[in-house]
């Protein structure tokens, strides 16, 4: 088939001063004892200008990539290991306005001051999202100090994205299942959610909710394509294939468009899984 121009939905910081969050206790860890190699994020820590990164996604087939100014905190430790600012996020890609996306995050331990940092991104940055890193937290998607995130999302008319599925940090990963946003879903039925990395190990939990609810989608980001759960990536290919939304997680821009290009799908679904429906969805 012809080439897509792939759309990635969760990607992360790029520049110099962003990818030194990288260092954190939690993915020495995980490097050492989940990947077995303490090199093994050496090629995180690399950062890139926006010209840089523009040239890579053109390279690898990329008309668009979502950069998520994510908060992530340590469950151990009681603090952010990630604290990327919009402002800062805008500033790396204002240069490539119709390239480079941006996406708010979320802290729910400063709601207030979360929630204004939010609508000026929408407002004044043209921010397109929402992206909540659930896990360190230890916050399931349907506590209450969700709830403001969600009304304000809602209000701006954008999408929320956040992770679902285990925790590769250490973290909790109970709060990552899928089926926490059923509640959510019903409450705020006039807001389009996207779960993301796939839901794993708790894949069809994952499935019943993007399937079940008009409002919820799902992003296989975070998971090497060629890995995909072979029953995600049934319902993908059939009844799911208009909730669907493609996305690396920092894995590779090149090596995950190649792998999901390589799978045993339609090509229908592969255009709209890469391509069509992130449009859709977020109006782009």
């Amino acid at each position: 088939m012809e080439d897509i121009k792939a759309i990635d939905v969760m990607n992360y910081p790029f520049t110099q001063k962003s990818v030194k969050a990288w260092s954190a206790k939690e993915f020495q860890i995980m490097a050492t004892y989940i990947f077995k190699n303490s090199n093994a994020l050496a090629g995180f820590s690399k950062g890139k200008t926006s010209k840089e990164f523009v040239d890579e996604m053109d390279a690898a087939g990329y008309d668009k990539v979502f950069i998520c100014a994510t908060r992530m905190y340590s469950y151990r430790d009681r603090k952010l290991i990630w604290d990327h600012q919009e402002r800062d996020v805008y500033n790396a890609i204002k240069e490539f306005p119709d390239r480079l996306i941006g996406i708010a995050g979320y802290n729910p331990f400063k709601i207030e001051e979360s929630l204004k940092k939010i609508e000026t991104a929408v407002k004044r940055y043209g921010f397109k999202g929402v992206y909540f890193h659930s896990l360190g937290f230890n916050l399931p998607l349907n506590d209450k100090k969700l709830y403001p995130l969600y009304a304000k999302c809602q209000e701006l008319g954008i999408p929320v994205a956040m992770q679902t599925g285990h925790s590769l940090e250490v973290m909790p990963s109970d709060p990552g299942r899928p089926i926490y946003i059923d509640e959510p879903a019903l409450d705020f039925p006039n807001l389009n959610f996207v779960l993301s990395h796939t839901g794993w190990p708790w894949c069809e939990e994952f499935v019943a909710m993007a399937w079940k609810h008009p409002n919820v989608y799902a992003d296989v980001s975070a998971h090497m394509p060629k890995y995909l759960d072979q029953s995600l990536m049934r319902n993908m290919d059939s009844r799911m294939q208009d909730k669907v939304l493609f996305g690396t997680n920092n894995l590779g821009l090149k090596l995950c468009k190649d792998q999901f290009m390589n799978l045993p799908i339609r090509d229908e679904t592969k255009r709209k899984v890469l391509r069509d429906n992130a449009i859709k969805l977020y109006k782009l």
